[in-house]
């Protein structure tokens, strides 16, 4: 099990690269990030190793590093997918529970894919034939058309240090199929530490189920491959069924899981 949470680790290490708080900080091998409060990913602290203190200490420290910003003091815990496995992210978790830090609900699992395999669904579907008159392209900038089909978790609110977020990987992109004037789906493609990584994934409501979702999937892994890049990874929450048996048709695999958890009041 130690070689597993080592790659989930490694996994979690780079993806960190890819979607980054506006403010970071270390804790010893753990790193504290924030974002004015826009996503998870970008306003917790994710363990990556020691923190260099002993365990409650550690937890004093993130506790007062994000109610010094107004946040929520939240860590994010992976763990190998075997709830029943021993793990360093397992025992973290039941340390926190011990301490009443509440799991945020939302689970996630994380995904991903061999862009040079020989047998690859994704080539399959990168050629997918798309709607009569739609392209697929890419932009170094999210235009206002791009951001306005975004919708973080369903909202319309767009805070200010959302560009920010989105533009915090050393490369992105971000990509579209649209069709005379209309922007049909989005996703944001990311490079870094060897890794290509897929965000921001949004299909217009009135063109669900039509493919779209599939062959926008492919196209960005064939941006990806055609960057160099031979692995990518997805994050998606447990309990998006439609998602997950999508990438799973698209030959994504499931890597690991993980979870937030918060603070108790004080």
């Amino acid at each position: 099990m130690a070689g597993v949470y080592e790659t989930i680790i490694d996994i979690e290490r780079a993806a960190a690269r890819h979607w980054r708080g506006s403010e970071e900080e270390s804790l010893g091998g753990w790193l504290l990030r924030a974002a004015e409060g826009f996503t998870g990913r970008a306003n917790s602290a994710l363990p990556l190793g020691d923190p260099g203190l002993p365990l409650d200490r550690a937890l004093d420290a993130v506790t007062g590093w994000y109610r010094d910003r107004g946040l929520p003091p939240m860590i994010a815990v992976p763990t190998p997918l075997n709830a029943d496995a021993d793990s360093p992210g397992h025992e973290l978790d039941r340390s926190l529970s011990e301490r009443s830090w509440a799991t945020r609900p939302g689970p996630a699992f994380v995904m991903v894919a061999d862009l040079s395999a020989d047998a690859n669904p994704l080539r399959d579907h990168a050629t997918r034939e798309l709607p009569p008159g739609a392209a697929f392209r890419v932009d170094a900038e999210p235009d206002p058309a791009w951001l306005a089909r975004y919708h973080y978790r369903g909202q319309d609110r767009q805070p200010a240090v959302l560009r920010d977020v989105l533009t915090s990987a050393p490369v992105q992109v971000f990509a579209s199929i649209r069709a005379d004037g209309d922007v049909l789906a989005i996703a944001r493609l990311s490079i870094a530490d060897g890794w290509a990584g897929i965000t921001a994934v949004e299909v217009d409501p009135a063109r669900r189920r039509a493919g779209l979702g599939s062959a926008l999937t492919g196209a960005v892994c064939a941006e990806a491959a055609n960057r160099g890049v031979s692995r990518v990874f997805l994050q998606v929450e447990t309990s998006n069924a439609a998602a997950l048996a999508l990438y799973q048709r698209c030959g994504f695999r499931y890597s690991h899981r993980y979870h937030y958890r918060v603070a108790p009041a004080r």
